[in-house]
């Protein structure tokens, strides 16, 4: 039997046009471009304005090569993803109907029981601490925002209450599919949020250059501030930066719930393009104007403080639909523990509102949360994002290849159960060589990066102040605003203390030293 031109197949003398099976698609969904948009949305976010203090770590060559190459990895790996629950589709036609857990189904299918209940609890652990952290930095930045613009002096503690108050509706729609008519308006303005973020920061960091002069210093280059600078590269463009987001996590789910599922790869080479672009522009403007003066964000490096504060209020405007892209996998993980309908009830009203209070309980219950998170990130973020959609993929597609195998020499039957599942030597057998070494390769990077991540947030840990609950702060102290002492503003200059004022720079500047 042989194959001849035009998709023919010639078999004793009877020419057979070979139909191409068609494609699954759902009869309501998001388009891939609505799809891009939610990735854009989902993974950008604080992690644009901390690249800048990664870059400066690493400095300019070697922190641009690794910024590309997370982009490729990462970008790579949510293809994979793409491309494993097309093959689902294909090989179990139950998966084209609603599933509330793709993610924890695909490591089911590829490694079995105990790696699915892994994953479940990986993505329910990560979930639920980016919606703690992204629920804070929305609370501080309105906090700040509120005292800076009309002196209303409140607490980012009670601000927190107001944030979950904003999002909890939201999060009752049953999945992103939802969301394309609901809140899709959000989405849209979230990504337009992120280009005028682009552009506030690049431009207020050249007006900062044309007036500061030539007097920036740069850091020295170490092991240990470049193995900072991988850990917190490798996790921004894989969603988990400086603030987290969402991540490899929500992809299945965002996947989906397309109209066209099997064109998930076009939503993802879309945003990672832009995303790219994004943050290497805002990163490489910032490192150059500011250097070593830049501090956990470029934000405070601004001497504007109506930019620095615009710049603020459009992370918070980006961050609030974010959080309700974020809570959709965890909540639909639960419900399917807690056997909740999937129809619109009172279970999901009970069972969403009791998840959201215990993210808004954490928040309050540690406001520091986010070097906690690093350590999550190193490890679960790591592993989901970089590691098991490469593994999940070379094993279903070892399967699928060793199940034809078996039909076409006759030891097993096209009716029996699709239930095979490769082994090591399968994987070696039927991935093609050159493909396995590029998957090898995005492993080992994304298995440094994690160890990387995980160290540097140890240490982080070990040296941080916790401080304490909210709710412990108002029985001992009250929660007023606390009166800042000296400026707030990272100045830049080798003695962190030029400015594009004529003012006093101990007054001006957060952390001038003696010249």
């Amino acid at each position: 039997m042989v194959f001849g031109k035009n998709q023919y197949k010639v078999a004793d003398a009877t020419i057979v046009k070979v139909v191409k099976e068609p494609m699954h698609r759902n009869t309501h969904g998001m388009t891939w471009v609505t799809a891009a948009i939610f990735i854009i949305g989902d993974m950008m976010g604080g992690g644009m304005i901390a690249l800048p203090i990664a870059l400066a770590n690493a400095g300019l060559i070697p922190g641009v090569i690794l910024i590309v190459l997370a982009a490729i990895f990462s970008g790579y790996t949510g293809i994979q993803l793409g491309d494993n629950w097309t093959m689902m589709q294909k090989r179990w036609p139950q998966y084209k109907s609603h599933c509330r857990r793709p993610y924890p189904e695909m490591a089911y299918r590829a490694l079995g029981a105990k790696a699915k209940l892994l994953v479940a609890f990986c993505l329910c652990l990560t979930q639920f601490g980016i919606v703690t952290v992204l629920s804070l930095l929305a609370s501080k930045n309105l906090s700040n925002f509120l005292n800076s613009f009309f002196s209303v002096q409140l607490n980012f503690c009670f601000v927190i209450l107001i944030v979950g108050l904003a999002v909890w509706p939201f999060v009752m729609l049953k999945s992103p599919m939802d969301f394309c008519i609901k809140i899709e308006y959000h989405v849209i303005n979230a990504s337009f949020v992120d280009q005028c973020k682009k552009r506030k920061v690049a431009h207020g960091s050249l007006l900062n250059d044309t007036e500061k002069g030539k007097t920036l210093s740069f850091r020295s280059y170490r092991y240990y501030q470049f193995s900072i600078s991988v850990n917190l590269i490798i996790l921004l463009m894989s969603y988990l930066n400086i603030f987290s987001t969402g991540g490899h996590g929500a992809f299945p789910t965002i996947q989906h719930d397309m109209t066209k599922p099997f064109r998930f790869n076009r939503a993802v080479w879309a945003s990672y393009i832009f995303i790219l672009c994004v943050y290497l522009i805002v990163s490489i403007t910032a490192f150059t104007v500011y250097g070593n003066s830049m501090a956990d964000t470029v934000i405070p490096s601004l001497q504007i403080n109506w930019l620095s504060q615009t710049v603020n209020i459009m992370i918070t405007l980006h961050v609030l639909p974010t959080i309700v892209i974020v809570f959709s996998p965890l909540a639909q993980q639960f419900e399917e523990w807690v056997s909740v309908p999937q129809h619109f009830g009172w279970k999901r009203i009970v069972t969403r509102s009791l998840i959201l209070f215990a993210c808004v309980f954490t928040a309050e219950s540690v406001p520091h949360f986010g070097v906690f998170l690093d350590l999550v990130g190193g490890s679960t973020i790591t592993l989901m994002t970089m590691l098991l959609p490469s593994i999940f993929y070379l094993f279903l597609y070892a399967s699928y290849r060793k199940r034809k195998d078996l039909i076409s020499t006759m030891q097993l039957s096209p009716d029996t159960p699709d239930d095979q599942v490769a082994s090591l030597s399968d994987v070696w057998r039927y991935t093609s060589k050159p493909l396995l070494l590029f998957n090898i390769t995005s492993l080992i990077f994304g298995f440094v990066g994690g160890v990387a991540a995980s160290v540097s947030a140890v240490a982080q840990l070990v040296g941080t102040e916790i401080a304490p609950p909210c709710y412990v702060q108002w029985i001992t102290t009250g929660l007023g605003m606390t009166t800042p002492t000296g400026g707030s503003t990272h100045c830049c200059g080798p003695y962190m203390n030029t400015t594009v004022f004529n003012v006093n720079s101990y007054e001006f500047c957060s952390r001038p030293l003696l010249s």
